[in-house]
């Protein structure tokens, strides 16, 4: 099996980025710019292995569209996701190949982080991911198969994530799209990266809009039943995590949350 990283940032002003992020394989980089172009050049990692970069300079604006940029010139039949923030493990490629190896009807494999940004800890056994799991994951952990991706015909979703002005869910909308496959989803509590402080370039905290978008992004993640259930849950449930960082009323909340849900966008 082949393997390449797959790394999404912006306005890059060299090819830096890759020595950055501790890159120590075939790698794809798509850089949202005022240019576009395509450049490819060799670099030897630390095992003295030849490693081929992709860098694709583009016009094109938002976080989905640069993933999905990133598998259409991916040539590896596995393949991880990665951000600008994150700086990857030496190992990285041989604990995701070797995951692939003992699970060939995986097609999406999660993996563990340590986050730097956030101290957010994960699960220490392996498992299979549900519906909670997917909802509490995040793009920086994934990696896919990428053979099984094409044959299923599986995208990030490009009305959503950063840079779209809907918020975030594009990571779960495509791990709900993969649950609907053969392949299987998986979960392993090996580190593959570590994950540096940074801003969110979509979250700004829990306000009118953040509500809005949450009520539009769960219809479009869990349908008009489930999705309902999801924006009063947080509404009235949650009230003690957006509370700390604003003093939203929960009625405004909720009504800004159903808002979303009925938008059409």
């Amino acid at each position: 099996m082949t393997f390449n990283l797959l790394i999404s940032c912006m306005h890059q002003q060299d090819h830096s980025i890759v020595e950055r992020s501790n890159v120590q394989s075939d790698c794809v980089v798509v850089n949202q710019c005022d240019i576009d172009s395509v450049e490819e050049f060799d670099f030897t990692n630390k095992k003295g292995k030849t490693c081929h970069v992709k860098f694709i300079n583009t016009t094109e604006r938002g976080l989905s569209k640069s993933r999905n940029m990133a598998i259409k010139n991916a040539w590896g039949d596995i393949c991880q996701i990665c951000d600008d923030d994150e700086l990857m493990e030496d190992d990285a490629e041989s604990i995701i190949l070797k995951r692939y190896a003992e699970n060939p009807d995986a097609g999406l494999i999660a993996f563990s982080l340590i986050r730097k940004d956030c101290g957010r800890q994960y699960p220490p056994t392996a498992k299979k991911l549900g519906f909670k799991q997917i909802l509490q994951s995040s793009s920086l952990q994934l990696t896919f198969d990428r053979n099984k991706l094409l044959s299923y015909g599986i995208r990030f979703d490009e009305k959503m994530g950063s840079g779209t002005g809907n918020g975030g869910g594009e990571e779960n909308r495509f791990m709900f799209d993969w649950r609907k496959t053969k392949a299987k989803s998986l979960y392993y509590p090996d580190v593959i990266a570590t994950v540096l402080p940074s801003g969110s370039q979509w979250f700004h905290g829990y306000d009118v809009k953040y509500f809005n978008n949450l009520g539009w992004v769960a219809r479009r993640l869990m349908g008009p039943v489930l999705g309902f259930a999801y924006i009063v849950y947080w509404a009235t449930c949650k009230r003690k995590v957006y509370k700390r960082s604003g003093n939203l009323p929960m009625h405004i909340a909720l009504k800004s949350g159903i808002q979303g849900f009925l938008s059409k966008r």
